[in-house]
């Protein structure tokens, strides 16, 4: 005899329990612990089980960054509405960005310091622009070019030396951490206003 469906409940309920055990396995080993099995014995599930709500360990790793990750960007639109100054507005922007990676070191590794393996499954690309980060740098952008406040060049390629510079200046001493590397306290900010007078007009 079949077993009966799922309830939409008891659908919920097992995928909040895989990312749970998700999260658990995360937390433990960081990302190099992280595999369909350890996620499974975790959950007292079957590995296949995982797959029936997750597309992939990737999808599942995302998951968990959602949340955090969307209260972030709510943040920033309160910091870009915050400055009516197209100059004042990127800073308080890239500021921001570094704030969110210091107050959440393990969702901003998770999130933005992962690298994907070369067997994972290709990635599907979406538009830059539908992240808020860089549409917010964008219209700042835009509007600082209007004003003559901000020097003229390609918006989408300046909001992405904007953000890779903060970034790098985030990443680097993770990546570099055996060598003598200032700290991320130090250079994110210093970061901040070099590329911030970068564009100045």
């Amino acid at each position: 005899m079949a077993r009966p469906a799922a309830s939409p409940e008891q659908k919920d309920l097992q995928r909040a329990r895989i990312r749970r055990a998700a999260a658990e396995v995360y937390a433990e080993k960081g990302i190099a612990g992280v595999s369909a099995r350890a996620i499974a014995v975790r959950a007292g599930i079957s590995t296949g089980t995982i797959y029936s709500y997750f597309a992939n360990l990737q999808e599942l790793m995302r998951s968990l960054w959602l949340e955090p990750v969307a209260r972030a960007n709510e943040r920033l639109e309160a910091a870009a509405r915050a400055h009516a100054d197209p100059v004042e507005r990127i800073r308080a922007l890239l500021a921001g960005y570094f704030e969110f990676a210091q107050a959440n070191p393990d969702v901003y590794r998770g999130a933005f310091l992962w690298v994907r393996p070369d067997s994972a499954c290709p990635a599907e690309v979406e538009p830059l622009a539908e992240l808020p980060f860089h549409r917010l740098l964008c219209e700042a952008l835009t509007e600082g070019q209007a004003a003559g406040s901000i020097r003229e060049g390609d918006v989408d390629e300046l909001a992405q030396l904007l953000w890779a510079g903060v970034h790098g200046a985030i990443s680097l001493p993770v990546h570099f951490d055996i060598y003598t590397v200032e700290s991320a306290d130090r250079l994110a900010p210093a970061m901040v206003s070099l590329i911030v007078r970068s564009i100045e007009a």
